[in-house]
């Protein structure tokens, strides 16, 4: 296991065993990797450390941040470099590796990374996902038309000049309830009462303390609804100590999607020596895996855990308006986690 530096010996993240043994594989990953890649951005890393490799060798995206910042921060083994499109975001080469030989490639990367990631383009990745959750549930009312839902795009005109087909937003209000922010849909025709359904095309891994989970819980507490959550990757920690004590529905898409019409930027991103997202689809239609949680899974599951989700509403409003906080919340629901709750405020 490697040696490490005051700081990571001091870190919080760092401290269990388990953890140290991550963040040694990590560390011992990077430099391979930027051999072979030369210069990556840290999404890049992600995606080749945290999602991809034997299982027994990936390591999630909050231990691999401490790995980074120990190899060059510390230690001066990796360098960051900056480039012009993208401001201020780091780029990893080997510190052997000089200026003016990692520039070219950094000079192609670069650019790309700026198109998918600075501006109007998170708008179209955010749609592309909604398009998908909406076609599943469109295919869901087909067969069961009692289950109605609320949110829609208009597919039969054109996109607009930013890309973008028109959505018409589901009500703020349901039954005299209202909320300030708008669900993306609402499922109607459960027992228990709607589901309010959120989509996240990020490509970060949602981890507990995020802003889109308290989101979430106060637009279902506001609209009396129960809370469904749509990410690509949704950390265990966050699933097993948060979100299912919680009673709060997740279903990972294990996907980034992106419009159906950008297949030939989708293929440059993808490329393993290029971005190496490997998981980007260029598509607005849902997959298998996504179809059977909607027709199969939810309705399995949707009851009970309203039932329970509404027990624990008083802990989590107190949650969401500051009163207490994550870890006070675990304890208050029944959490795996409770008394042994770890901040992940400076994962990144």
């Amino acid at each position: 296991m490697a040696i490490f530096s005051d700081w990571l010996r001091g870190h919080p993240h760092s401290q269990s065993p388990h953890a140290r043994e991550r963040i040694s594989i990590a560390m011992s990953r990077l430099p391979n990797v930027l051999e072979r890649e030369l210069v990556a951005h840290q999404k890049t890393l992600e995606q080749k450390i945290s999602d991809q490799g034997p299982k027994h060798l990936r390591v999630d995206p909050h231990l691999l941040g401490l790995a980074i910042r120990e190899l060059s921060a510390e230690r001066g083994i990796i360098c960051a470099h900056t480039h012009q499109a993208t401001g201020a975001r780091p780029w990893y080469a080997n510190a052997r590796h000089p200026p003016e030989v990692v520039q070219p490639k950094l000079d192609t990367l670069a650019p790309l990374y700026a198109q998918v990631s600075i501006g109007n383009f998170s708008n179209l990745i955010g749609d592309a996902l909604e398009l998908v959750v909406f076609k599943a549930l469109q295919s869901l009312n087909e067969a069961k038309p009692h289950l109605a839902f609320d949110g829609a795009f208009d597919l039969s005109s054109p996109k607009n000049s930013q890309g973008r087909y028109k959505k018409i937003e589901p009500s703020n209000t349901i039954s005299g309830h209202s909320t300030t922010k708008r669900a993306d849909f609402i499922l109607y025709g459960f027992p228990r009462g709607p589901i309010c359904i959120e989509c996240k095309n990020y490509r970060e891994w949602i981890y507990p303390d995020h802003h889109i989970i308290t989101e979430l819980i106060k637009k279902s507490i506001e609209l009396q609804t129960t809370p469904l959550l749509i990410a690509r990757r949704i950390h265990y920690t966050t699933l097993t100590n948060f979100l299912e004590p919680a009673d709060i529905i997740a279903h990972q898409s294990y996907y980034q999607y992106y419009p159906a019409d950008k297949q030939e930027l989708v293929k440059k991103l993808r490329h393993k020596r290029s971005l190496g997202f490997s998981d980007i689809r260029a598509t607005e239609e849902p997959d298998t895996r996504t179809l059977k949680f909607f027709h199969e899974n939810l309705q399995k599951i949707s009851d009970s855990m309203a039932e329970r989700f509404r027990r624990n509403q008083s802990a989590l409003e107190d949650y969401i308006n500051e009163d207490i906080n994550l870890a006070q919340v675990y304890n208050a629901i029944g959490s795996p986690a409770a008394g042994n709750w770890v901040d992940f405020d400076s994962t990144s």
